[in-house]
């Protein structure tokens, strides 16, 4: 009974655990979570299309998805970037956003994401207030694009 018992929990385990490592799609849509770590930041969301890459929302009132940039013009602000670019390479996910200080072009911040969507990591790049560039390490887990 007992080895039934742990037989049963190691596979509902592992069925739990390779659910997330595979892609959940919706249409052309999959989606991504990642930084799991909530003592170093909030969990970044990524809806994006399977095929070119480009970042999406799920707009629960139209029960669509929307491109992020139509997100930011009807001034539903989205971790108050200013410009953001994604694209597909290979099996990477690449995301640049671009923050501007003050509405000066003179004062702004780049940050650089890529995703591996094979190993579901997430390296960030960007420079601290001193110009040093860091780079953060993250996992990612597959997440319902519609949940986001």
């Amino acid at each position: 009974m007992k080895k039934h018992f742990l037989f049963m929990l190691g596979l509902a385990l592992s069925v739990a655990a390779c659910s997330n490592r595979r892609p959940i799609s919706s249409g052309p849509y999959q989606a991504l979570k990642c930084g799991l770590n909530p003592s170093i930041a909030q969990p970044s969301k990524f809806v994006f299309h399977k095929n070119n890459g480009s970042l999406y929302y799920f707009d629960l009132l139209t029960n669509s998805f929307k491109p992020i940039t139509r997100r930011v013009e009807e001034a539903l602000y989205f971790n108050s970037m200013e410009e953001l670019f994604s694209r597909l390479k290979g099996n990477k996910l690449m995301i640049k956003q671009i923050n501007y200080f003050d509405n000066n072009p003179q004062r702004k911040s780049i940050i650089k994401k890529t995703i591996n969507l094979k190993s579901l990591v997430m390296y960030t790049v960007y420079q601290n207030r001193n110009g040093k560039p860091l780079k953060i390490k993250e996992n990612c887990i597959w997440i319902d694009p519609k949940s986001s």
